[in-house]
């Protein structure tokens, strides 16, 4: 498989996935400031939608949008737990998080990376806040938002977080959000794939 990705955005997700299922990949990088992928072609000719994620399958076939491409690798390898069984309620609560992460925080900050208006990009961080204070009251003590495993609405829900600094938001008044950020980016398959992508600085 292929994973096609620019470093820090939501393809971070299904990175962290692949890594966490195990299962072999290899990465495709998009230069979102010359709008190329690495290869020199467009990411129009692999997705014409002009997003990544995309996951490009050992058959040809391409999935985007980050909620079905976590899901499709969470199936692909089971045992890793990071989707409850299909059909079961756990696995609809499991889309219930990933539908809320995609629609209610992350194109939330739409305005505030693409030029909006300091109007719009206030009352983005208030829209965000707002879900924050939401995810904040369902995390409680659990370590991971679906109970004791971590899921592939874990791997999401940090990426989400690790723009708040960028985006100008303070998530000092979140402390359990804040404490997830940095328990979940400490594991190992998490910080490899913070490395690979250049989002850490380079050890000495």
């Amino acid at each position: 498989m292929k994973l096609y990705y620019a470093a820090g955005t939501c393809s971070l997700a299904p990175h962290i996935a692949l890594r966490e299922a195990e299962l072999p990949f290899t990465l495709v990088r998009y230069d979102m400031k010359a709008a190329v992928l690495e290869d020199g072609r467009r990411l129009e000719e692999v997705n014409p939608k002009g997003f990544v994620p995309v996951l490009e399958l050992d058959d040809g076939e391409r999935l985007t949008e980050v909620a079905v491409v976590l899901q499709y690798i969470a199936d692909r390898k089971p045992e890793s737990g990071l989707a409850p069984p299909a059909g079961t309620m756990a696995r609809y609560r499991l889309a219930e998080w990933l539908n809320f992460i995609a629609t209610e925080v992350h194109k939330a900050y739409w305005p505030i990376f693409h030029d909006g208006t300091d109007e719009e990009k206030d009352k983005a961080r208030r829209k965000i806040g707002g879900s924050f204070d939401y995810l904040e009251e369902r995390l409680g003590g659990k370590p991971f938002l679906t109970g004791e495993s971590f899921t592939v609405a874990d791997a999401y829900l940090l990426t989400v977080l690790n723009w708040t600094k960028p985006a100008g938001i303070d998530t000092t008044r979140w402390p359990r959000l804040s404490e997830f950020k940095t328990r979940l980016r400490a594991r190992p398959t998490i910080v490899a794939a913070l490395e690979a992508e250049g989002l850490l600085r380079k050890r000495a």
